[in-house]
Parts: structure tokens; C-alpha cells; sequence
């Protein structure tokens, strides 16, 4: 059992000390936050790999990444805390040393971290003393950093928990530059109708599908891709749902090379999905592809060695690039049926830059006129009236008899347009190494460039010629069946019949009619014609200049961080390497929660810079129980706060000010106590200050409603009513002060508290 008397078991206590010691124990809740965001945004900033999975140091990234999200919540919980002093302080200070503070004010140490605290009649009433009082400056202050401060408490957790916790996200590995050695025409060239003697060495009509970096090379693959669909299905192939969003279309394969000298270089573009439209392909430019695999190899050892990190770790890489693709456009004109005697035929003409337009005559010279039992394709240069057309293209079904005994055949012509387009090259970010994909196409940029003006066979197309042409469809290495058995299809003319273009879904035979038929069977027939010249055209085009990179090892590998003198005739090409694993490094989201966390961050430091500067440490009133401890010790408002017992609906009630002062004792035996004194506003008292004699009438007054005192007056008086004796019933019993004393009262002065004296 206690025996203490009240007294002894709260004695006199100092209100304000002014030790050097005591203010950074003050300042020690802030240190931790402050610590924890300053870690936590360095290590955003310079970006902090952890690895390709959470499984350390539990087997279970869910569970790691649940830590991950405790130590967030943490964090905040820190913050909280901490700007709950600062504004605990500033209102203690307010209170002790300031005109004071509304009652709408005295609990927002406490009620800042509610979001509704600032929707509320409380809230609202304090506002209002701003406008009432003096000194505005410095009480907008102190609202603002409430308002701050409740705004830091709402997304403290959030930024915490964007900046703690590691996301699952692409992290940057380096990048360096390299050089391919000559001119930019050398590997994009504009015009290949000209002379190409050194391809011509090294590729012929015998092995030009056998080397990857001949015209040719993409044949064996594009034959077996083309081979497993037919007009009806090759629309809706079957495309990874996740290769749709990086090309943005539906047609994405990949083109393999012999003896795999280049990496696989994936198509992507859209095809002619009604009548009219067009096919557009984009492919790598396999010389730079090349080259970029050989540094991206070295770089990723060299990487693994340098960061010491396992494979298993750096699963997910992308290397990537930007430089020139190549890019075909094709359209096919409507199938018409040819007489052996026919030569004039049909082919689309382009309007201004690459806008197709009406199909207009040509006559192919070079049309061969012998009925025969198998398809056909040839080449034909298209005079300038057809626009910018690179090349057109002359497909022909086999023969077929008609009414009256005589043969037709059906001609469809189509021009095609080539160029170079900038795009971005990367590896596949989910099997590494599975081939090279063109991203970001910049299509405004394409060249060569065009001037309507001008008739040049460059003008916004590259121009082809014929020995380039046939490198590019030499005589099939495939053996076709046919009863005729003298005939070799040229490569592009293999890659029509495995497709089934001679024969209706590889089974029956296509009529005549069943070209002319203007149905959805016809016009997809016409499309698949579309798609496989555009594909075959573009392979051959992106693989211009690769076979200089295999003649000799002319290129030359410059990291970006050593100065080099490069070649006298160059292209410079900048190469980045990222992994994908949880890391920590800026973004858009980490840069706002930075702003979040600097700005707690800079209250903090600036509540310890003036706790040290002035030493004034407050150690009261820091709880809702000293508060109300100090408010029951305190004589009652009646006059400032009457008819608040059942609630306050007004928010003028909440605009009083109340403020902490020494009430003295009335003998020099006495103890002095602080207490917690609210003040009416009256204009007189503010214009003459706040002066200690106006707090003097303040507190005679509040006195004079003491509950105490009113109870000597109900004893004193001897015509009190009988309503005014009822409501005596409801107050304190206290026999303290039961006479009242006039000079008791007048010998009570109130004053601010004083650092380190001690007070009841």
C-alpha cells in the first residue's frame, strides 16, 4: 500500500531548463529518421543493385519483401513521432512564452497525424484568431507547419515505402561507345543499283543462302516461317503476347542466319489487313547487331567479374543500341488475268512520300510468254512515274486452261519501297540472346530523304539493281517436285509455293476465277503475296555492309571512359547494358518522395538547430494526461468557455486563447503554480500590448468564477436564488479559499514561466 501523501509523489518540478545537455535529448528522436532518410535516399540516387530474386536471409522473397515493408512502416512511424515534438514544442512555447494559443490549437501536437483534424470545427476556429490577433506573421507560421506536418504524416508512408522498398526493375549495367570502320554509305547505302564488287567475292548465286551476311542469307528461314502458315492463317500466327507490346503489331518473327555468323534478327511491322492498305517491315541492321553481340558478350563477363555477381543474378540483360534499321513498304495492285499474248501489267504508283496511290500499265518487256505448269516471279524497274518505288515485283500463278482452249495465268504486281529508319535495338529481356529487337522507330527521320522536286532514282527510296537483285533471289538450293522436272524456282519463288500459293491451303488447286473472285479468300491470297516480297526484300536489305565485319577485324571497341583516336572514317554507335533484378534508383515516383522526406527532414534540423541555439527544453504538457492534469489544476473559464460542458458546436469558442502563466502565491511560503488561463479578446488590451497588468485583470476575474470562490460568495450570500443554488450543487467541495479575501487576491500577480525554476 502507498503512503505517500499526493505531495510527495509529484513533487515541485522545473518547467524549462537551459542545459546544454538536456537539448539534444531532445533532439535524439529526430536523429533516427533523419538517419534512416538520408541512407535511404543515397542510396536512390546512386542506385543500389541487390539482385535478380529477394531470397536472403529468408528463403522467400515474400517475406523479404514483407520486412522490406515493416521496415517502411517503421520509418513512418519515426516521422510521425518526430514531427509530433516539433509541433509539441512549438505549441508549448506558444503557450508559455507567446500571446498564446487558441483552443483549437492545444491538441494539434496530437491531432495533426488525423486528416480529418483538418476538416473540423476545431481546426477552423483556430484559424480564426489569426485574423483576430497580433503578431499574424508568426502565427501563420506555426499553422503552416501544422498544415505541413499533416501533410508529411499522409505521404511519410508512401515515400517511405517507395524509396525502402526494392522494386523488380531494369537497372542500368554501363554503357561504352564502338566504331564501325567507314562511312555511314558503306553499311546504310542509298543506291545499291551500282557496282558491288566486294559482295560480288564474296557471295555468288551458289552460296549466297548459305552465308549469313550475303543478301541471301535469311532465305532458309524465312522458307521455313512462310512454309507454316498459308494465305488463311498467317494473319493471326502465333505471336508471344508479350512480343505484341514491344513491336506494337501482330507480325514479329525472328530471321535466323546459316551457321548462325549473325544473330537472329527479329521482323516486326503490320500487314495488309483489308484491301488497299499496305505491309510495313522493319528489321536490324545485322552488320552493327553483329558487332554489338561481340561487346555485349565481353561486357557481361567482364561485368560479372567486376560486380562479383553469378549468373543467377544477372539473368535478365538487355543490351541496346540506336542506330539505322531497314524498312520496306509494299503494296500489291488487284489480280488481273493474263493472255499468253498480254504484257502490260498493273502496279500501285506512290504519291509524295510513301503514300501509295492508283495502280497504273507497265509494260514488262522481259514477260515470259510459255505456258508452264508453276508459278512465277520476276524483278521490274519501275520508270519515275510510279513515284518512289525502290523495285516492283511480278507474281504469276501457274498456267490454267479456259473456255475455248485457250491458257491464262494471273499477274499481280507489286511495288515496293526501301529506306533506313532510326530504332533502337535490344536483346530479348526474357531468354538472353534469342535475338535483336527494333524498338522506338523514329518514322519521321527515314532516309534517304525526299524532294519532290527532284527525279533522282534515290529520292526518298533506296534504288536496287540487278545484280544485287539476283544475290538476293538466286536459284533455290531446295528441290521442288514438279512433273515437268526442269524446273528451278528462284528462292523468293520456293518461299510462294511452301507457303501454298499454287495450290489452295496446300491441297486443291487455285482457279483462275478464285483470284478474281472479290472475296476475303482472294484478298488474303494477295496479302500473303504482299508480305513474303516485303520480307524477302527487307532481309536482304538489312543485311547490306555485314560482310565487312567478317572480311577482316576492322571495327574498333572504344569504352567511353578512355580516350582513343578513332579511324579517319567512322560511325560512332553508343551501347547500354541493363539487368533486370530489385534495386533501388531514382525515378520520377523516388523523386517526389524525396521531396517528402527533405522536407521533414529540413523541420527536424531546423527544431535542433534551435533547441541547441536557445536551450529552452519544455518538459510539460507533452501528453494528453499532463494537459488534462494542468486544466483541472487551472481556475475554470466560465466567462470564455460557458455552455461547453455538453460539447463546443461553435468555432468561435475555439478561437479563445489560452495561455500557461505563473499563478503566485500569496505568501512567501507558498509554492508558485502554473496554470493554464484563457483570455478574452478585447481591442483595448491589444492596442495598449499585452501587458502584465492586463493578465493581472484576466486572472481576478477568472478567480472571481472560481469554483472555489463562488462557493464562499453562495455562503456569503443570503439572496441567492433558487436556480443559482441549484447549479451551485454541480461544483467543487473544495473547502480551499471558502472566505473570500480581497487582499489574497490582489497580492496574486501572473508572470511567464522561468527556465529552471521549480512550480506545483
Amino acid at each position: 500500500m502507498n503512503t505517500l501523501s499526493p505531495s510527495q509523489q509529484e513533487p515541485p518540478k522545473v518547467v524549462i531548463t537551459r542545459s546544454i545537455l538536456a537539448a539534444p535529448q531532445r533532439c535524439a528522436i529526430h536523429l533516427l529518421p533523419i538517419a534512416v532518410s538520408s541512407t535511404v535516399i543515397g542510396l536512390n540516387i546512386k542506385g543500389t543493385y541487390l539482385g535478380a530474386d529477394m531470397m536472403s536471409p529468408f528463403p522467400s522473397e515474400t517475406i523479404n519483401l514483407a520486412l522490406f515493408q515493416l521496415a517502411a512502416k517503421a520509418h513512418e512511424i519515426m516521422i510521425v513521432a518526430s514531427l509530433s515534438v516539433t509541433i509539441l514544442h512549438c505549441v508549448r512555447h506558444e503557450l508559455l512564452f507567446g500571446r498564446g494559443l487558441p483552443l483549437g490549437f492545444l491538441g494539434s501536437g496530437l491531432a495533426f497525424n488525423n486528416f480529418g483534424y483538418f476538416f473540423s470545427r476545431e481546426f477552423y476556429g483556430g484559424l480564426r484568431y489569426v485574423a483576430i490577433h497580433g503578431e499574424r506573421s508568426r502565427k501563420a507560421a506555426l499553422i503552416s507547419l501544422v498544415v505541413v506536418a499533416g501533410l508529411l504524416v499522409t505521404l511519410a508512408g508512401p515515400a517511405s515505402a517507395v524509396l525502402l522498398v526494392p522494386k523488380s526493375q531494369p537497372w542500368s549495367a554501363g554503357d561504352t561507345e564502338f566504331f564501325l570502320n567507314g562511312s555511314e554509305s558503306d553499311y546504310w547505302p542509298a543506291d545499291l543499283s551500282k557496282e558491288i564488287p566486294d559482295l560480288e567475292q564474296l557471295c555468288s548465286e551458289q552460296n549466297s543462302t548459305l552465308l549469313g551476311f550475303c543478301p541471301a542469307g535469311g532465305f532458309h528461314s524465312l522458307w521455313t516461317h512462310w512454309g507454316t502458315m498459308n494465305s488463311t492463317t498467317f494473319q493471326t500466327q502465333n505471336v508471344r503476347s508479350y512480343a505484341k507490346e514491344l513491336s506494337g503489331s501482330r507480325f514479329y518473327w525472328p530471321v535466323s542466319s546459316p551457321l548462325s555468323l549473325i544473330p537472329p534478327l527479329y521482323s516486326l511491322g503490320n500487314i495488309q489487313q483489308e484491301p488497299n492498305r499496305r505491309t510495313s517491315l522493319i528489321q536490324p541492321h545485322a552488320a552493327t547487331v553483329v558487332m554489338l553481340q561481340r561487346l555485349a558478350e565481353d561486357w557481361w563477363r567482364a561485368f560479372s567479374v567486376h560486380k562479383g555477381l553469378s549468373q543467377s543474378q544477372i539473368d535478365d540483360r538487355t543490351a541496346s543500341a540506336t542506330f539505322k534499321h531497314a524498312i520496306t513498304v509494299a503494296r500489291c495492285a488487284a489480280p488481273r488475268k493474263l493472255r499468253a499474248s498480254d504484257t502490260t501489267v498493273y502496279f500501285p504508283s506512290i504519291h509524295g512520300r510513301f503514300d501509295f496511290a492508283d495502280s497504273l500499265p507497265l509494260d514488262v518487256d522481259s514477260l515470259n510468254s510459255t505456258p508452264n505448269g508453276h508459278l512465277q516471279f520476276q524483278w521490274a524497274h519501275l520508270p519515275p512515274r510510279f513515284g518512289a518505288a525502290s523495285i516492283g515485283g511480278l507474281f504469276q500463278t501457274p498456267w490454267k486452261a479456259t473456255k475455248g482452249g485457250s491458257v491464262s495465268r494471273i499477274a499481280i504486281g507489286c511495288t515496293v519501297q526501301a529506306g533506313w529508319v532510326p530504332a533502337t535495338v535490344f536483346t530479348d529481356k526474357y531468354t538472353f540472346w534469342t535475338g535483336w529487337y527494333p524498338w522506338n522507330i523514329q518514322y519521321d527521320d527515314r532516309s534517304p530523304a525526299w524532294n519532290p522536286t527532284s527525279y533522282s532514282a534515290t529520292n526518298g527510296r533506296v534504288a536496287f539493281g540487278d545484280e544485287w537483285l539476283k544475290l538476293l533471289t538466286p536459284p533455290s538450293p531446295l528441290t521442288v517436285t514438279d512433273t515437268a522436272s526442269t524446273w528451278r524456282p528462284s528462292t523468293i519463288e520456293s518461299i510462294f509455293s511452301n507457303a501454298g500459293l499454287a495450290t489452295d491451303a496446300k491441297a486443291d488447286e487455285i482457279t483462275l476465277d478464285g483470284w478474281l473472285v472479290n472475296d476475303v479468300s482472294s484478298w488474303q491470297r494477295v496479302s500473303l503475296v504482299e508480305a513474303i516480297v516485303c520480307s524477302v526484300i527487307l532481309d536482304g536489305l538489312s543485311r547490306t555492309g555485314s560482310h565487312q565485319v567478317f572480311i577482316e577485324d576492322r571495327v574498333a571497341i572504344q569504352p567511353s571512359t578512355t580516350t582513343a583516336s578513332t579511324p579517319s572514317e567512322s560511325v560512332t554507335i553508343t551501347a547500354e547494358f541493363k539487368i533486370s533484378g530489385f534495386s533501388l534508383q531514382s525515378s520520377l515516383a523516388g523523386t517526389l518522395a524525396m521531396s517528402v522526406l527533405f522536407t521533414h527532414m529540413a523541420i527536424a534540423i531546423g527544431h535542433i538547430i534551435y533547441l541547441i541555439l536557445k536551450r529552452h527544453t519544455p518538459g510539460s504538457c507533452s501528453s494528453v494526461g499532463e494537459l488534462i492534469a494542468l486544466a483541472q489544476n487551472s481556475p475554470p473559464a466560465s466567462e470564455v468557455l460557458t455552455n461547453t460542458g455538453g460539447g463546443i458546436k461553435s468555432s468561435k469558442t475555439y478561437a479563445h486563447l489560452a495561455r500557461i502563466r505563473v499563478a503566485k502565491a500569496s505568501d512567501s511560503c507558498g509554492q508558485d503554480r502554473i496554470e493554464l488561463v484563457f483570455k478574452t479578446h478585447t481591442p483595448s488590451a491589444e492596442l495598449r500590448g499585452d501587458s502584465s497588468g492586463t493578465e493581472l485583470v484576466d486572472l481576478h476575474t477568472s478567480l472571481l468564477n472560481h469554483s472555489s470562490t463562488r462557493q464562499s460568495q453562495h455562503h456569503t450570500s443570503r439572496n441567492t436564488s433558487p436556480s443559482t443554488q441549484d447549479s451551485i450543487w454541480g461544483l467543487s467541495h473544495s473547502t480551499e479559499w471558502l472566505v473570500f479575501d480581497s487582499r489574497r487576491v490582489a497580492s496574486v500577480t501572473t508572470a511567464r514561466v522561468q527556465p529552471e525554476r521549480s512550480y506545483a
